[in-house]
C-alpha cells in the first residue's frame, strides 16, 4: 500500500509541475524544488482528499513542506479511516 501511495503522490505532483520526468526524492521541497504555490497545495490537497477518501485540515497545509511531508500526511489519515 505504502508503494501505491508515493506512486499516486508522486504522479499529482509531476502532473502539477508538468514535468513527468521530475525526479522526486522524499526530502524535494514541495515549493524550492517542484514549484507549487500556494493554489497548487490547496489542489494537491484536495486531490490527495478525494483520491484516497481522507480530510486533511487547513492547518496542516502548512506544515506540507517535503514529498515525505505529503507521504505522511496522506499515512496517517488513512490509519485513522481504518482505525
Amino acid at each position: 500500500m505504502e508503494q501505491l501511495i508515493r506512486y499516486q503522490v508522486e504522479r499529482m505532483l509531476r502532473k502539477k509541475h508538468r514535468n513527468p520526468a521530475l525526479h522526486l526524492t522524499p526530502t524535494s521541497r514541495l515549493h524550492e524544488d517542484v514549484g507549487l504555490d500556494s493554489i497548487d497545495m490547496v489542489e494537491l490537497v484536495i486531490n490527495l482528499e478525494h483520491r484516497f477518501h481522507i480530510e486533511i485540515p487547513d492547518p496542516e497545509l502548512e506544515d506540507l513542506r517535503t514529498v515525505q511531508d505529503v507521504l505522511d500526511c496522506v499515512d496517517i489519515h488513512l490509519s485513522e479511516v481504518v482505525n
